[in-house]
């Protein structure tokens, strides 16, 4: 029996193979803590749509993880793209983006808008057509996924910048500097907001690669001594920020006045609030992230961040139909007991979901590859090797 269900996790989970191979054990946990906090909050932003009741306690929660989670993932994307910008050229760099950022995000974010057609009684947000045509210029109206054309436009931007006009780390902060000073003009179009809020997260994570990279820094990184001294700091940050949640560079808007420089400068002053918040807890995740890995804690935590892109593509539809049986079937309207199941299952769902699609040799829903295309077409082989 024991062998049997060792047998059903490494199928579904594919723990032992994530185990094997060589890795940064503290980037899945970063990616894990990362993933789990997004869906965390498309759970709640879900639930308060739906017009459920939502105490305070949890709204207060949902803030706290709202100002870090989405960077955190632009810094860690960030800490390799040197590495792979010299490993493959930059046209194959470009290529290599495009199959695993902006092929799946085209592929679900068309899938999601389709599927939303069919059960608009039991979503949120209306489905317009419009929808299909918003994909590559104005993602955020088309739901959560806005992230990885974002990543994607982010990764590329960069790479172009730093290739062809040789621009390196000392220019790179001061163009994402100028591009984030910037954001309070180009917030009539989500694409480019997200691309200007979010590239001087990128950069700093490039930056950052070869202290945070080198083995040596390890005994600063997974140090108890930071881990004091970052927590009344973030502590603290998490606290003002719970305060002034206009902070946020997407809660910018014109208002009636239109554009002048009192506001603009207001503006900036609170989005220097905003990164401060943002880099201090990203720091303290990273240093959480190292000490789990330096004591080998929470196992599952990085099989999560091992799955991490393939949450992001499937989770809200998980979330989706079980705040839609919790409220349709079982008429249970407790936020309580609704938040955490759809946190819980639509994580372990999206994983096993994943590994299912790839047993079935499926991949090709994930990642674009002329090999999974031939597979597909050629061999149709839609039968799961034995588990049990």
């Amino acid at each position: 029996m024991k062998d049997q269900l060792l047998s059903f996790y490494n199928y579904f989970f594919n723990y032992k193979e994530i185990l094997r191979r060589k890795r940064l054990v503290w980037i899945d946990y970063a990616k894990g803590v990362a993933i789990f906090l997004v869906v965390y909050h498309h759970a709640f932003i879900g639930l308060e749509s739906s017009g459920v009741s939502v105490n305070s306690w949890l709204i207060n929660t949902n803030m706290i993880v709202y100002s870090f989670r989405v960077p955190l993932f632009f810094i860690l994307s960030g800490l390799f793209i040197k590495r792979g910008l010299s490993k493959r050229g930059l046209k194959k760099y470009i290529f290599y983006r495009s199959r695993i950022l902006l092929y799946p995000y085209i592929l679900w974010a068309f899938l999601q808008i389709t599927i939303s057609y069919f059960v608009q009684p039991y979503i949120n947000f209306p489905w317009h057509w419009q929808s299909y045509l918003y994909l590559l210029y104005e993602p955020k109206s088309t739901g959560q996924l806005w992230y990885l054309l974002a990543l994607f436009n982010a990764s590329i931007l960069y790479v172009i910048v730093n290739t062809k006009l040789k621009i390196g780390d000392t220019g790179q902060v001061i163009f994402a500097v100028i591009l984030y000073i910037l954001v309070p003009l180009v917030i009539f179009n989500s694409m480019l907001q997200e691309l200007f809020i979010n590239y001087i997260y990128l950069v700093l994570g490039t930056v950052i690669s070869k202290f945070i990279l080198n083995d040596s820094n390890k005994k600063y990184l997974a140090s108890y001594k930071t881990f004091l001294m970052l927590i009344p700091l973030f502590i603290f940050s998490q606290i003002y920020w719970l305060h002034h949640e206009s902070l946020n560079p997407y809660f910018l808007n014109y208002g009636h006045a239109g554009i002048s420089f009192p506001w603009l400068l207001s503006t900036e002053i609170g989005l220097v609030k905003y990164i401060t918040i943002v880099i201090i807890g990203c720091i303290f995740t990273i240093n959480v992230c190292f000490l789990l890995q330096k004591h080998d804690s929470i196992p599952f935590l990085k099989v999560i961040g091992f799955h991490s892109l393939y949450i992001y593509l499937m989770h809200i539809i998980f979330e989706a139909s079980i705040r839609t049986v919790f409220l349709h079937l079982f008429n249970i309207h407790s936020a309580f007991i609704i938040l955490p199941s759809q946190v819980i299952l639509s994580v372990i769902g999206s994983i096993m979901l994943y590994n299912l699609l790839i047993h079935f040799n499926l991949k090709i829903l994930f990642e674009y590859d002329s090999n999974y295309v031939k597979t597909f077409f050629s061999r149709w082989k839609f039968y799961p090797t034995k588990y049990l």
